[in-house]
């Protein structure tokens, strides 16, 4: 077992973090900042490649710490992604949807029902992979200075972090591992990580286990899995970044869609078939003024996009990011009290 950091890693969270601002209260105020700061253009770019990439989460699953040019840079980590394939870059931004076979296919210009049910910004980067990583990269390459300036501030403490979990990791691995995160369970034969679902490891079958720290993991429990080692996240707290705790406004508006019963059968409707607001108006009883209303709530919360279809807007669920309600629910109960001030620095405080 051993700590890392990786600054394409640190590079890609903080992306993470200025697309979702309101999720990650402990690191608002540098990205209220930072947003401020940037071009239009770049923050329309961050938005869109915010929608394409997972929330730019799953491109960290190809920066592992066993590859020492990770290490060097954040330029070092770019290079990785310009070296990818034109499969291996949809799968970063898509994540493993599906099988290999079946994306090349794809790319060869087969359709098919699975096909039809991606979001239409991923059925264009299948269809233009290589223009996709070309403007990816060039929106990295613009964004890059701001995240040097903060780079440079937090460097420092990530490095000195790294050193102290070497030290408790070999004073006690049990004991330092076990408060990484509330949410990563030591078991005296396994590892338990409870997420959307539960992931188990046995010791046994791990040949290694890295903490990547980073200053914009929390609330997340980050897990990369590989074959026989994982990866996860160890949150460091900046000395002169805490701000009081809050409730996320994210979560906010995600448990608001629940509030109302015909809003909850509109996003149950859409689970199962794309829907225009005329065709909802007329299949839940509601006026069309009514069912937009609606559709906002739901798109605001991330639960659904559309698609134009000549004149018509359709709308469809998204079934992924509902089963990402048990982790929302997870780290409600795991943030601290929104009524006391957060607590001091610590590179072991609990996420």
């Amino acid at each position: 077992m051993s700590a890392a950091y990786i600054p394409g890693c640190e590079f890609f969270l903080s992306l993470h973090v200025l697309a979702n601002p309101d999720h990650h209260t402990s690191r608002i105020g540098w990205a209220r900042e930072t947003l401020h700061a940037l071009p239009a253009g770049l923050a329309r770019d961050l938005r869109r490649f915010d929608a394409l990439s997972n929330h730019f989460l799953n491109v960290l699953d190809f920066l592992s710490p066993w590859e020492g040019t990770d290490h060097h840079s954040v330029e070092a980590g770019l290079e990785r992604v310009q070296a990818m394939s034109p499969e291996e870059f949809a799968e970063a931004m898509m994540g493993p949807i599906c099988h290999r076979r079946q994306l090349q296919a794809w790319m060869r210009g087969h359709t098919d029902e699975a096909f039809e049910q991606l979001k239409p910004e991923h059925r264009e980067l299948i269809r233009r992979p290589l223009a996709a990583k070309r403007d990816f990269l060039d929106f990295c390459y613009a964004y890059l200075p701001f995240f040097q300036a903060e780079e440079r501030r937090i460097e420092p403490w990530l490095i000195r972090a790294v050193h102290e979990a070497a030290e408790r990791l070999a004073a006690d691995p049990v004991s330092f591992l076990s408060r990484v995160h509330p949410r990563l369970h030591v078991h005296e034969r396994f590892l338990q990580f409870h997420k959307a679902k539960t992931y188990q490891f046995a010791y046994e079958e791990l040949t290694h286990i890295y903490l990547i720290v980073s200053t914009f993991a929390a609330p997340h429990l980050l897990l990369g899995v590989y074959a026989d080692r994982i990866t996860v996240g160890l949150h460091v707290d900046v000395p002169g970044t805490a701000e009081k705790a809050a409730i996320p406004a994210d979560f906010i508006a995600k448990m608001k869609v629940f509030s109302d019963p015909t809003r909850a059968a509109i996003l149950k409707s859409l689970l199962g078939h794309p829907y225009c607001v005329q065709q909802l108006a007329a299949l839940h009883g509601i006026s069309e003024p009514a069912v937009v209303k609606h559709i906002k709530l739901l798109a605001d919360a991330g639960f659904v996009w559309s698609e134009r279809r000549g004149r018509y807007v359709f709308y469809r669920a998204m079934p992924s990011r509902l089963e990402q309600l048990a982790v929302d629910l997870h780290e409600f109960i795991d943030m601290p009290d929104a009524g006391l001030a957060a607590a001091p620095s610590s590179t072991e405080r609990r996420k």
